[in-house]
């Protein structure tokens, strides 16, 4: 009797744990993925082309962007322009490193109705194009944003040139082995206890 229950209470706190995970982990690093078409006429309407991680740490967020299937998009070389923030612009930019440039601007988002951006253009034609990475960190900038979009750009959809997409936060995988594992141990403990009779 007691083993039955310290099994049930030993599944129950891995399906807890599996749960809330994500919940936790999103004080530490969230992982996004774009994939929702918010403005563009013609452009798919759903299409994963980028991740972004984002690694609190202290009042700091720690941004890498990666850039993949933008081969998926018409046109000559999409390549990710913007990411807009729906959030505060405070603090700055540092430690940026990878394939492309990354600065602090003003508006964006559809309609430019988003408070700033990422700029991720430069000279000399700068910019994140397909199988690309940047990283950089957003001094400040922890707790002062909720929604993230990504201008794709350098299309062709009859007329269409750009598009707006929105990100989708995705619990890391950990947290699926562990209320996947919580959830086997249920399903074992309620077959005992059938085999058992009670």
């Amino acid at each position: 009797m007691k083993l039955r229950n310290r099994f049930t209470y030993t599944a129950a706190a891995l399906l807890l744990a599996g749960l809330f995970q994500p919940l936790a982990a999103s004080a530490q690093t969230t992982v996004y993925h774009f994939g929702d078409l918010l403005s563009g006429d013609g452009a798919p309407a759903q299409v994963d082309f980028a991740t972004l991680s984002a690694t609190v740490s202290g009042n700091d967020v720690l941004f890498t962007l990666d850039a993949q299937n933008l081969d998926l998009f018409d046109g000559k070389q999409p390549f990710i322009g913007a990411l807009a923030i729906d959030g505060d612009q405070v603090g700055g930019i540092g430690g940026v490193s990878g394939d492309a440039p990354v600065s602090l601007a003003n508006g964006g988002g559809p309609n430019g109705g988003w408070e700033f951006r990422f700029d991720l253009t430069g000279k000399k034609k700068d910019r994140l194009v397909d199988d690309e990475s940047v990283s950089w960190t957003w001094t400040g900038g922890a707790g002062h944003f909720s929604n993230i979009g990504a201008h794709v750009q350098g299309l062709d959809y009859s007329g269409t040139t750009s598009a707006w997409y929105q990100t989708l936060a995705v619990p890391e995988p950990g947290a699926y082995a562990m209320f996947i594992s919580g959830l086997a141990v249920l399903g074992v403990s309620a077959l005992r206890r059938r085999r058992l009779g009670g």
